[in-house]
């Protein structure tokens, strides 16, 4: 009897505890039936709303056009799939147990959690989907007020789908909630970003423009913080950088607090309950990334009351800071030495055997992509820096995150100012260097010494300012130079 009932609570321990380990993955299965590709990727998966750091996965296309992967997930997630050149999005949730069959620009979904993700291939289709959303925006022709209008008729389009789609499918109650959500999100986001996309695209000055009271409206605090949206990574990245619009107007309403006093009002007063938490996190991880320690926003941080996520994400990113920090003076680790590039003559070697080729001399690495708008606007500077600096034992080295299309060298050439020192990381933003050092932005730079010993791993970007003194970076090459 007693050995039946042990064997009963075993069975209920063996169940339960693979119930829970399934509920933190997602199971993928699927079939390509067309294309020559050799991999499905799960492209940008984010289920952290605080960092909204993007996660890449890959399956393996077998000899029978078959692929399946586990992906671990501990919240709903948004990102995308790519199969050759077509690409879609896709939303999981832990617990997803789907089949995917891919034909050509064609993906259908069955099984558990198949739904949403067919909804979304719809909402592409009928082009209501989250890219459709920025199109107008980034044409930045329309007023203000015809984009409001435009805008305001596309969510509304948007919904209208939406809500009749759901008359004849059960979806998820998760992601129709978060769908709701990011659909306003994403409308808000856009309006508060078009004036100044506006001005620029148009050569208007920003404070001459004559916006409609949205605008207005929804660049108040007030009336666009709501903490029923902090599951959305987008709604916290866009009220971080809002903090910065917060900080001018109370300069400008008290001109006797100090701008950096002025963004800590902002992190501090302004905000509260779980959206200060979540964006007050986003702010010292961010600050992480860019090797600055920031004691008085973390002081902050200790002091409020805060969910795990929130802790867990801070402790996983002051850890990484250290490390990164522990990387200084020391010799390549192997996670850089080991990241594969590729050569203009189509040669591929690890990063430690480029950068055996610059001993003895100081190596500036510029990490771009031919698609970054602000990689572009910093050669100029870059190169009237090295003129400044040819004379000394310093290399500038470029390595793209990006594919050079059709091997096309001379446009590299052109936008770089130079046929020197070229690379291209073979898995771009997925080396082992970008993910090791969790790098997820162009342009990036870093700073080796004459033995190849990182000294900066956050290094400033060339600026216009290197045309009238001599900036801190010119300075720091200087000096790494001359010992």
């Amino acid at each position: 009897m007693k050995k039946n009932i042990l064997l009963s609570l075993l069975t209920v321990l063996i169940i339960s505890c693979t119930q829970k380990q399934n509920d933190d993955i997602v199971l993928i299965k699927g079939e390509v039936l067309s294309g020559k590709a050799k991999k499905v990727k799960f492209e940008w998966i984010v289920d952290n709303p605080i960092t909204g750091k993007g996660e890449t996965f890959i399956a393996e296309i077998d000899s029978n056009s078959n692929f399946s992967i586990e992906i671990p997930l501990k919240r709903i997630a948004n990102g995308r799939i790519t199969v050759g050149r077509f690409y879609h999005d896709i939303c999981l949730i832990p617990g997803d147990d789907f089949f995917i069959s891919v034909d050509a620009d064609t993906i259908k979904y069955s099984g558990k959690g198949a739904g949403k993700n067919n909804y979304l291939y719809q909402a592409e289709v009928n082009k209501v989907y989250n890219r459709a959303y920025y199109e107008e925006s980034n044409k930045g022709k329309l007023t203000p007020a015809a984009f409001l209008e435009s805008l305001t008729r596309f969510k509304q389009k948007r919904m209208n789908f939406f809500e009749s789609y759901m008359d004849s499918v059960e979806l998820q109650k998760e992601f129709v909630d978060l769908y709701k959500l990011e659909t306003e999100i994403i409308f808000e986001n856009q309006i508060q970003g078009y004036p100044r996309r506006y001005s620029y695209k148009s050569k208007i000055p920003q404070d001459s423009l004559e916006l409609p009271k949205e605008f207005i409206n929804l660049n108040s605090f007030s009336n666009f913080v709501d903490d029923s949206k902090t599951v959305s990574s987008d709604y916290i990245h866009n009220l971080r950088n809002k903090l910065y619009d917060k900080a001018r107007e109370i300069t400008k309403t008290d001109t006797s607090i100090k701008w950096n006093d002025a963004i800590y009002v902002a992190l501090f007063d302004s905000l509260s309950g779980k959206t200060r938490e979540y964006v007050l996190t986003k702010w010292i991880v961010t600050e992480f990334s860019r090797d600055n320690y920031d004691s008085l926003a973390i002081k902050k941080f200790n002091d409020i009351e805060k969910g795990e996520l929130a802790q867990n994400t801070f402790n996983s990113a002051l850890i990484k800071y250290n490390e990164k920090r522990s990387l200084v003076g020391k010799t390549l680790h192997q996670e850089f030495s080991k990241t594969i590039l590729r050569d203009t003559a189509g040669i591929s070697l690890s990063f430690g055997e480029m950068m055996g080729k610059y001993k003895g001399k100081v190596v500036y690495l510029d990490f771009w992509g031919m698609g970054c708008g602000p990689c572009i606007a910093a050669m100029p500077y870059a190169k009237k820096l090295k003129e400044k600096l040819k004379d000394e034992p310093i290399e500038f080295v470029y390595a793209s995150v990006q594919e050079i299309r059709n091997n096309n060298w001379e446009e590299v050439f052109e936008a770089t100012f130079t046929d020197n020192n070229h690379y291209v990381l073979e898995k771009g933003f997925n080396s082992r260097l970008h993910k090791f050092m969790e790098i997820n932005w162009v342009p990036s730079y870093m700073i080796f010494d004459k033995e190849g010993k990182l000294t900066d791993f956050n290094a400033d970007r060339p600026s216009r300012m290197v045309e009238r003194a001599e900036t801190e970076l010119e300075k720091t090459l200087i000096e790494l130079a001359s010992k």
